[in-house]
């Protein structure tokens, strides 16, 4: 079993296998992992049920029809989405309203930028709280003694 990078997850659906490698290309040049290309909505889908991903690139129409359900998994799941399609988005569907939508062929540029903020948001999401600091007592005295109480000899070990 391959071993998942520690990074976004970028789910890519796309039906033209030229146009998919270039994605997929571009998203690993990112420092994203590319999930897919998927050609069928109903493959992504069945993924999705199974494993998370951190984003997505769609084509409007896939090998099996309209990409929507995926969509509405895709919002439901709060997971951002970008469109890559032939289509122009004259009056788009509700799954994908504030949806940017970008004509192909896109523009690498914007591809990049949408890239960029799901790293940017991955890392923030990932990223451990820093550590409590340690506070050292003195034996015998309380924490409020011990971080007023005058240091013998200067040192800060009572040396």
């Amino acid at each position: 079993m391959r071993q998942r990078k520690i990074c976004p997850h970028i789910l890519i659906c796309e039906d033209e296998i030229l146009i998919a490698i270039q994605i997929a290309t571009l998203v690993e040049e990112c420092g994203c992992e590319a999930i897919g290309p998927f050609a069928w909505g109903r493959d992504a889908l069945s993924y999705l049920k199974h494993q998370t991903i951190d984003a997505a690139i769609l084509d409007i129409e896939l090998l099996d029809g309209a990409s929507t359900p995926l969509a509405r998994a895709l919002r439901e799941a709060g997971r951002p989405m970008i469109v890559l399609s032939g289509l122009r988005a004259n009056s788009p569907p509700p799954e994908f309203a504030g949806v940017e939508w970008l004509t192909k062929p896109a523009d690498e540029n914007r591809l990049r930028a949408f890239l960029k903020a799901v790293a940017v948001n991955f890392k923030t999401a990932n990223t451990p709280p820093p550590p409590e600091p340690i506070r050292f007592l003195a034996v015998g005295l309380t924490e409020a003694q011990s971080t007023t109480a005058p240091r013998e000899n200067g040192g800060g070990y009572g040396y």
